[in-house]
């Protein structure tokens, strides 16, 4: 598909449902593209469940974790903390990977 990717996500809240949009881009022949991988029901919005279901997003669209470059999200502790958050998890797996 293509060697390298950034992939995007903010939750966002439709009454009592949150909804998480996945985001990928990433560059082709003819120019930089986005495209939307999926749409999760996000039940709990701790950093563990979000690694989870993103990471399986990853995977069911054959997205290799070792060609992920960049996150992108908004800035709660949730995804970007210092601590234990969507991003440290991903980057005990992925020592270079950069916040956007």
């Amino acid at each position: 598909m293509f060697h390298f990717f950034s992939i995007c996500y903010d939750a966002s809240n439709k009454g009592n449902i949150k909804i998480v949009p996945i985001v990928v881009q990433f560059f082709s022949k003819t120019g930089v593209k986005h495209w939307i991988l999926e749409f999760i029901e996000q039940m709990h919005e701790s950093a563990d469940d979000l690694f989870a279901n993103i990471e399986y997003v990853l995977e069911a669209n054959e997205l290799k974790l070792n060609q992920l470059v960049s996150l992108g999200s908004d800035n709660t502790n949730v995804n970007v903390g210092n601590h234990h958050s969507v991003f440290t998890l991903f980057e005990k797996l992925l020592p270079g990977l950069m916040k956007r």
